[in-house]
C-alpha cells in the first residue's frame, strides 16, 4: 500500500474557453478521460476528483471511474477551495496528495508514477515533511506536485486560485524535484489551447 491519494482538480470555470473545457475530446476521448486513465496507471490508495456540483455530464464520466467524486458547491472560489476539498476528505491514515490539474491531457502516466515512487523511496520510511514538484525538460516546474501529510493542514484551510503556491514558497528547504524527460504538459484554457493541443497531438 502506498498510502498516496491522487487529488485531481476537476471544478474549474473554464470561463476563457467559453464550455466546459474538460469535456472536449482529444484522441478519441474526453480531455478528463485522460487524466484519470493516466491516473489509475499508478497503484493510489484512492482518487479524489473535485468536480463542479452542476456540470452534470463531467460528473456523470468520473462516475464511470472508481474514484471518490467531491461535489464543489462554488467553483466560483477558486482552486484553493477546490483543493481545500479534497484534503479535508482525506483519511487520517493518509501519508501523501498527489495534486492533478484535470486540463494537463498530455501529463505523462511516466511522470505520476516517478514522482510517487520519488516520495517512497527518500521520504516516506524516515517520516520527513516532503513537497515534490515535477522539473520538465524545457525548465518548467509545476504539477503535479506531492505534499505529505505534514502540510494537510494548511492545505485543507487555503482558499482564493493560488492553490498550495504560498505554502510551497514558505516550505522551500523541504522542497524537491522530480525530473521528467518530457516538456511541461501545458493546461488547456483557451480555444486557442485547445486548437494547439489539437495540431501537436502527442
Amino acid at each position: 500500500m502506498t498510502g498516496i491519494f491522487a487529488v485531481i482538480l476537476a471544478s474549474g470555470q473554464s470561463t476563457r474557453m467559453g464550455t466546459p473545457k474538460l469535456l472536449l475530446p482529444w484522441k478519441g476521448i474526453s480531455i478528463i478521460e485522460h487524466i484519470l486513465s493516466n491516473t489509475f496507471l499508478f497503484p493510489f490508495e484512492g482518487v479524489k476528483v473535485v468536480v463542479p456540483d452542476s456540470n452534470v455530464p463531467l460528473k456523470r464520466i468520473v462516475s464511470t471511474f472508481p474514484c471518490d467524486p467531491i461535489n464543489n458547491h462554488y467553483p466560483e472560489l477558486g482552486m484553493g477551495y477546490s483543493l481545500s476539498l479534497a484534503i479535508r476528505s482525506l483519511p487520517p491514515d493518509a501519508q501523501a496528495a498527489l495534486i492533478l490539474l484535470g486540463d494537463q491531457p498530455k501529463l505523462h502516466s511516466d511522470d505520476i508514477q516517478n514522482i510517487c515512487e520519488s516520495f517512497l523511496q527518500k521520504f516516506l520510511t524516515k517520516n520527513e515533511k516532503s513537497i515534490i514538484q515535477m522539473k520538465y525538460r524545457d525548465g518548467f516546474v509545476g504539477h503535479p506536485t506531492l505534499f505529505s501529510s505534514h502540510f494537510f493542514r494548511e492545505l485543507a484551510s487555503i482558499n482564493g486560485d493560488k492553490g498550495g503556491k504560498d505554502i510551497i514558497r514558505n516550505n522551500r528547504r523541504f522542497l524537491s524535484h522530480c525530473l521528467s524527460e518530457y516538456p511541461y504538459p501545458k493546461d488547456i484554457d483557451t480555444p486557442e489551447d485547445y486548437q494547439r493541443l489539437m495540431i501537436e497531438g502527442d
